[in-house]
């Protein structure tokens, strides 16, 4: 039985390493095989992370709700200075963003022009290819034991630090909120291995097009919850990143406990993102990106509120 739980219900914690439980790992712009792979695409938005689809463009989830009227690309996402860009609330009849129907995708649109902003994967084969994701917490927190043996680690406290991890795309799972890709959190799987939990969403999913990271998936929720017991009203469920979740009840009291059986193979939980291929045509009819004739005018358009903004903070 699959239990998909919403990521931003819970306390937010971020991406979990199987590796380490270092607060460090990962904090910066990737390197080596993983270099430009989506951290430079990224920025906050409130409590959560959003991705730069178009010159004006930003995408992230639904389900946090709004987060303020500001968007901004962090010094560590572009190696220089804070630049923030103020929303456009007034698009869409004054609704202030669009969300994609079926989908917990949603877009707004600033009133500036970034510098840069993510290509969009359109294919069909992102099963089998490597990923990068990046999200937003704390590092991985108590073990999960069963009968004595290390089976993964809960959650813990969040500490408001972008990190990044990678994994590979399992498959693509049907829900109500349209295709999901998954990855499943294996001992035995990427260099830098990583799932998700309770408030990374939004954040992007990459995956690497004929050597171009392209932006295949949001950030949407993560298998659990889990607990010792099956006893309903006892507050022993917890919500953990396990490379095996054998020997524990998986659900929720009001939705009811299945018992994983610890088998002799592990039996790892899936982290799942809002697929972007089957909804690039959604998205791009919002998300304008310009002709070639016209970029070089957008990227003046960008140098120069960039110039603006560091005068005005010099001022300061």
């Amino acid at each position: 039985m699959l239990a998909v739980f919403c990521l931003s219900i819970e306390p937010c914690s971020a991406v979990l390493f199987y590796d380490t439980a270092d607060s460090n790992h990962n904090t910066t712009a990737p390197t080596g095989a993983f270099e430009d792979s989506g951290w430079q695409y990224e920025g906050l938005y409130g409590a959560y992370l959003g991705t730069m689809i178009a010159p004006q463009y930003f995408i992230t989830a639904q389900h946090f709700g709004t987060q303020g009227t500001t968007f901004t690309q962090s010094g560590i996402f572009n190696g220089g200075s804070d630049v923030t860009y103020n929303i456009d609330t007034t698009v869409n009849s004054g609704i202030g963003y669009w969300d994609i129907a079926g989908t917990d995708l949603r877009i707004f649109k600033v009133q500036e022009y970034f510098s840069n902003y993510a290509p969009l994967y359109t294919g069909s084969l992102e099963v089998g290819l490597t990923m990068v994701t990046m999200g937003r917490g704390g590092p991985r927190g108590a073990d999960v034991m069963v009968s004595g043996v290390l089976h993964g680690w809960e959650d813990s406290s969040p500490d408001g630090i972008t990190r990044w991890g990678s994994n590979t795309v399992s498959g693509v799972y049907s829900s109500a909120l349209g295709d999901l890709l998954t990855a499943n959190f294996s001992a035995s799987g990427t260099v830098e291995e990583a799932t998700l939990s309770n408030g990374d969403s939004g954040g992007g999913v990459f995956v690497n097009d004929g050597g171009v990271w392209k932006l295949a998936g949001i950030n949407y929720s993560i298998d659990g919850q889990f607990d010792t017991n099956n006893i309903v009203g006892d507050g022993s469920e917890f919500d953990a990143a396990l490379f095996d979740r054998g020997g524990l009840y998986q659900g929720s009291d009001a939705f009811g406990w299945t018992l994983i059986p610890d088998l002799p193979l592990d039996n790892p939980s899936s982290m799942y993102a809002s697929r972007i291929s089957t909804n690039a045509a959604a998205i791009m009819s919002i998300a304008v990106v310009p002709e070639p004739q016209s970029a070089f005018l957008i990227l003046l358009a960008a140098a120069g509120s960039l110039l603006r903004r560091r005068r005005f903070t010099t001022l300061v």
